[in-house]
């Protein structure tokens, strides 16, 4: 079994927690208050701030309890945040997807907006280990 994480939060408001992982990559947890414009994006904000101190270019992102998040935060997540993640080295992303269909659809069609856009893979996950997994097996 692989560890969990380990070490403090580095990040949280009602729409997400954000840890550093021991096995060198960033854990973004979404919290059901993910729906809150302000809280969504101050947590991608600190995700972003976490990439470049621990060289990671990875994120373990766990949709779980992600809620649908209004069409101006994805638009802002694709034309704003992203290209400035990818700038600072953001390349792989394993996701733990939400259970809500809608939700889990909407996410989807996201990252594949995403992955045509910029350099960037993610791949859907059931399961944190086999995530995990995945992360480790994506070039340095």
């Amino acid at each position: 079994m692989l560890p969990r994480t380990a070490t403090p939060c580095c990040f949280e408001n009602q729409a997400a927690r954000i840890y550093k992982h021991p096995l060198g990559f960033v854990h973004h947890v979404w919290l059901p208050g993910s729906d809150v414009s302000r809280d969504l994006r101050a947590a991608f904000e600190a995700l972003l701030a976490q990439l470049a101190p621990i060289g990671s270019h990875k994120v373990l992102v766990d949709q779980r309890q992600f809620v649908l998040p209004a069409p101006p935060d994805t638009s802002w997540f694709l034309l704003d945040w992203l290209p400035r993640a990818v700038q600072r080295g953001y390349r792989y992303g394993a996701v733990l997807s939400t259970t809500c269909a809608l939700d889990r659809m909407s996410a989807h069609a996201t990252r594949q907006d995403a992955m045509q856009q910029f350099p960037i893979v993610y791949q859907s996950f059931e399961q944190e280990p086999a995530a995990i997994v995945w992360l480790l097996a994506q070039p340095a």
